[in-house]
């Protein structure tokens, strides 16, 4: 009796659970019936019982203190593409990316009737173990019923872009879902050529098909004034048509005269025997450092398969000096849908926030000239944007360029937002002159306004050390202790300060 007892109860928690799955997008519709219970709760489902993902199992340290633990057992597994595309105009390279949750759950908003969830994407990229840019970006998203079998069979595509400079790094993006605290995590090792170096390729990226956008916006997968629709899942028809894109860095004059590129399509069974192919001449292209390629390829005529698309570079001998390669899948469907693409544009006027990311991943490589270089720039084209203003001063005083700094920052010592940041700049510039008066004064205005800074305790501290005041030197550092104690060089400084004393 207690078995057949607990075989029911087993049976009717799985129906309840099959029941209640149709609020995560899987290609089902959300019942009407159930409406009424999404309004008052945002349905969170039940993570499946599968192998947590190798990349997040093994960098599970890199995560932890991003996720709230209410996410770290809903993980959803994902799909992503990455690009890089230089920017002709500007010169920088963009690393171009989409991501596409497996699943995703959805509430219901009664008074506006709109479904919604709304994801957070947290980028990092490392140099080795160093973190050397972060960023964080929000993409609310809300749609009406009668838009739902469309979302919910195409899924949803995040996607976004950034500067970097050159060298090698790991990529590593995370995706979080508000409503049912589930998270996705894609990670990459990515290589961006240094300019001059070996002629090299970038990509290639398929499409789904190109699409015009305006030169002075900047968006994702977007070569001049034309951006690439892509779906990360690289599934298509035999009936399309897809876009193959990639570039050459890099090409001297002899490659363009003499070179070309050849493209190959080879399902997975026969490796050796191309399916479709085409070649490039590069000769046929007006001669510049950096080639952008973009072609059609008809997938008539392709069985249901896997396939690998390769593109050679090759030099005047035909000997191939660079290759890459990119996956797709032929599907036996006749139409084949692709995800919904959440993305955001950025004016042409902001492209000073550019300039400040290229200095800031430059000063974390310790390239230093060329972060100052690249301060300098993004400096002059938006003098009056404060934050950077701030940033490049602060940059300044840890080179030692202290006039300049100090010059610099008069800019903001009237706006109340940042009037915090010009006392700290100007203590820690005094300080490091020898300037310890000057140096408390400063000092003990920025902690005036906020009183919970360690750095700012420290420096307070080291100069009541210096002149002399060795009760407030260690009153003001067992203060800084007691905000991270995780200090060796401040318990140091206490004991010398104590041993003084004595």
């Amino acid at each position: 009796m207690r078995f057949k007892l607990t075989t029911f109860l087993l049976l009717f928690l799985l129906l309840v659970s099959a029941i209640f799955s149709a609020s995560k997008i899987y290609g089902k519709d959300i019942s009407e019936k159930y409406k009424e219970w999404l309004q008052q709760t945002s349905y969170t489902v039940p993570p499946q019982k599968k192998d947590v993902a190798t990349s997040y199992a093994t960098h599970f340290l890199n995560y932890k203190g991003l996720l709230s633990t209410d996410y770290l057992t809903n993980y959803i597994e994902s799909i992503a593409e990455v690009a890089l595309i230089l920017d002709p105009i500007r010169n920088i390279n963009f690393l171009h990316f989409c991501i596409s949750p497996e699943s995703i759950s959805v509430a219901y908003n009664e008074p506006e009737d709109q479904y919604f969830c709304n994801f957070k994407l947290i980028v990092i990229l490392r140099k080795d173990t160093e973190i050397i840019y972060q960023y964080t970006k929000d993409f609310p998203f809300y749609y009406y019923p009668d838009e739902a079998d469309k979302i919910i069979g195409n899924g949803i595509s995040i996607q976004d872009f950034f500067p970097v400079i050159d060298g090698d790094y790991r990529l590593s993006i995370l995706v979080q879902n508000s409503v049912g605290k589930e998270f996705s995590v894609f990670e990459k090792d990515i290589s961006v050529p240094k300019n001059p170096g070996p002629a090299k390729i970038t990509g290639p990226v398929l499409g789904i098909k190109l699409q015009e956008s305006p030169t002075h916006l900047f968006v994702p997968f977007k070569v001049l004034d034309t951006k690439l629709l892509v779906d990360p899942n690289n599934t298509f028809s035999s009936t399309d048509k897809i876009i193959v894109f990639f570039s050459l860095n890099n090409v001297t004059k002899d490659l363009w005269q003499e070179g070309n590129v050849e493209v190959l399509v080879n399902d997975f069974r026969n490796k050796n025997i191309s399916n479709k192919s085409f070649d490039v001449d590069l000769r046929n292209y007006p001669y510049n450092k950096t080639f952008y390629v973009i072609r059609s390829i008809s997938l008539q005529g392709l069985r249901p398969d896997h396939y690998k698309l390769k593109v050679h570079l090759k030099d005047g001998e035909r000997k191939i000096i660079d290759e890459e390669s990119t996956n797709f899948i032929v599907s036996s469907k006749n139409i084949v849908s692709h995800p919904f693409i959440l993305a955001k544009s950025i004016s042409p006027y902001n492209c000073h926030l550019y300039y400040y990311s290229l200095a800031h991943q430059y000063d974390k490589v310790n390239e230093l000239e060329k972060a100052e270089a690249t301060y300098e720039k993004a400096y002059s084209l938006k003098p009056e944007y404060k934050a950077g203003l701030a940033e490049y001063a602060c940059f300044l005083r840890r080179i030692k360029k202290f006039n300049k700094s100090l010059e610099l920052i008069e800019s903001i010592k009237e706006d109340e937002k940042y009037r915090f940041d010009y006392f700290l700049i100007r203590g820690n510039i005094y300080m490091e002159m020898g300037n310890y008066p000057e140096a408390i004064d400063n000092l003990l205005e920025a902690n005036k306004i906020y009183n919970s800074e360690v750095k700012l305790l420290n420096s307070l501290g080291f100069c009541f050390y210096k002149t002399n005041q060795p009760k407030k030197a260690l009153d003001t550092l067992r203060a800084s202790l007691s905000l991270n104690s995780q200090q060796e060089d401040i318990r140091k400084l206490i004991r010398e300060i104590e041993k003084s004393r004595d």
